[in-house]
C-alpha cells in the first residue's frame, strides 16, 4: 500500500498497489494475477549519404520507434470509506520520430559538421520512471497521453575541428534547440491547460576546446618498440556566452512569480587531459 496525494483532492489517500491490466478495479469482479504481455518495440530507420562535392558529404536519415504495452500507473480513487487502487496497467505506449540532415565539410586538415534534427515524441506521461520517484507522498495525477518531457521538435548542432599552427587544434560546438516542455498546475496540482503544453526558452550553448596532442615515447609498446601513446592537453569552456539555459520554472498559476524561469548552469572552464592509444 502507498499513501499519495491525488491531484484535485488536496488530501492524502491510501492506495492499494495492484496490477489491473486494462480493467477498472473499482468495478471489476476480479483482477488479473499477472501481466499478459511485455512491452514491445518496433524501430526502423533509413539513411542515405551522397557526396555533393569532393570535400562535401550530405547525410539524411529517418528513425521511427513505436513502443506498445508499456507499464503505466493510474490512480483509481473510490468514494470515501471504500478501497482505492494505484493501478499498474500495460496499456501505455510511446512514439518517437526523427528526421536528421547533416552536411560534412573537410578542408586544409580541418572539418566542419552541421546538422538539423526534427523530432516528435508522444507517449503516456505516467510511465514508471515518472511516477515511481523517491517521494514519501508523491502527487499522482490521472494518466494522460501527450507530449513527453524530453520532446525537442527543432535542433541545430554545428561542430568542427580546426588545425592551427604548432599542432594546436580548436574545436567549437554550437547547440541550439527548442526549449523543453513543462506543465502549468493549480494549487491542487491539477494540470492547467495542455499537459507539457508550455516550453522553456530556446536552449543555446557555445562550447569550445583548445588542445594539442603530445607523444609519450616511454609509454610505447612492449620491448620499447612502436610509436608510443599520446596525451591530449588543453583547455575548454562550456556555455562560453553564459546564456541563461533555465531548467526550472514557477509553474503554479496562482504564484506571484508565475512563469518566472530560474536555475541554470553558468559558464564553466577546465583542463583537458586525455590519454590516447
Amino acid at each position: 500500500m502507498r499513501q499519495a496525494y491525488r491531484a484535485g483532492s488536496g488530501l492524502p489517500i491510501t492506495y492499494t498497489n495492484a496490477y489491473v491490466g486494462g480493467m477498472n478495479p473499482l468495478t471489476a469482479s476480479a483482477l488479473p494475477s499477472q501481466p499478459g504481455t511485455t512491452p514491445r518495440n518496433l524501430t526502423w530507420s533509413v539513411e542515405v549519404e551522397h557526396a555533393l562535392r569532393k570535400n562535401v558529404l550530405f547525410h539524411i536519415g529517418y528513425i521511427d520507434s513505436h513502443t506498445t504495452y508499456l507499464f503505466v500507473v493510474n490512480p483509481f480513487t473510490a468514494a470515501p470509506g471504500a478501497q482505492s487502487f494505484l493501478g499498474l496497467t500495460n496499456t501505455g505506449s510511446s512514439h518517437y520520430r526523427e528526421l536528421e540532415g547533416t552536411v560534412h565539410f573537410t578542408f586544409h586538415r580541418s572539418e566542419v559538421n552541421a546538422s538539423y534534427i526534427w523530432s516528435h515524441t508522444r507517449g503516456d506521461l505516467n510511465n514508471l520512471s515518472a511516477v515511481l520517484i523517491p517521494f514519501a507522498q508523491p502527487v499522482i495525477r490521472p494518466n494522460v497521453y501527450g507530449i513527453l518531457p524530453y520532446d525537442v521538435p527543432n535542433r541545430v548542432v554545428t561542430w568542427g575541428i580546426f588545425s592551427l599552427p604548432k599542432g594546436f587544434k580548436f574545436s567549437p560546438i554550437v547547440d541550439v534547440h527548442t526549449g523543453y516542455p513543462y506543465s502549468n498546475i493549480d494549487t491542487l496540482q491539477n494540470y492547467v491547460g495542455t499537459p507539457n503544453g508550455q516550453r522553456f526558452n530556446s536552449f543555446f550553448t557555445l562550447d569550445v576546446k583548445l588542445y594539442r596532442e603530445f607523444r609519450i615515447p616511454f609509454l610505447g609498446s612492449e620491448h620499447g618498440k612502436g610509436k608510443g601513446h599520446h596525451v591530449r592537453l588543453g583547455i575548454y569552456s562550456l556555455n562560453l556566452t553564459n546564456h541563461g539555459n533555465f531548467n526550472a520554472v514557477f509553474n503554479n498559476v496562482t504564484a506571484p512569480n508565475f512563469g518566472q524561469f530560474v536555475g541554470f548552469l553558468d559558464r564553466r572552464e577546465g583542463a583537458v587531459i586525455d590519454f590516447i592509444d
